[in-house]
């Protein structure tokens, strides 16, 4: 535990740099220097002796960096289509009927799974909140999160079956909120 609490004192604050220096988000590039000394935490027993540990935690950071990024762009991409989305269509009855009765469907689709997962998925995509806070909120381990999360998109997709697909692709990655 020693070790591992000198290699965030060595590494953390130049991880949370370069993250920021990128990102320019204080608490996303805080995430994610979380993320890695977890990783690394999870992956003790496995790591490589005979490589660069150095270059291994900065190539770890460099791709959850990354990652984000090309998540924001097609983020950014999708809320603006959904922009458009609601300008052309959002105030027609068509589009609230449409928007109503996919709220009813996915509130009752909620209902039936598990009573954590529900609220895991309810804090992420209704209340917008990070999955180490959700984490922390309710007591679990941040894979577990992630999965529950996981499940209940592919439940809702699955019980969809291409209805409203895309509106749902977009209330699942918090696009757009719940009604």
């Amino acid at each position: 535990m020693k070790a591992f609490q000198e290699l965030f004192v060595k590494y953390g604050e130049r991880l949370y740099e370069f993250s920021f220096s990128y990102l320019k988000e204080s608490f996303v590039a805080e995430e994610i220097v979380q993320d890695v000394f977890l990783r690394i935490w999870e992956m003790k027993d496995d790591l490589d002796e005979d490589r660069s540990f150095k270059s291994f935690i900065y190539q770890m950071t460099v791709n959850k960096v990354f990652n984000h990024m090309k998540h924001q762009v097609v983020r950014q991409k999708y809320e603006k289509y959904i922009l458009n989305f609601n300008h052309s269509f959002g105030d027609s009855p068509e589009a609230q009927l449409q928007l109503s009765e996919l709220d009813a469907r996915i509130r009752s689709l909620l209902e039936k799974i598990p009573e954590q997962q529900r609220n895991v998925f309810k804090l992420s995509r209704v209340e917008g909140l990070s999955n180490p806070e959700i984490a922390e909120q309710l007591g679990l381990s941040i894979r577990t999160v992630e999965n529950q999360i996981y499940r209940t998109t592919k439940y809702l997709k699955e019980h969809l079956k291409g209805e409203y697909l895309f509106i749902l692709f977009c209330l699942c990655q918090g696009i757009l909120p719940f009604c």
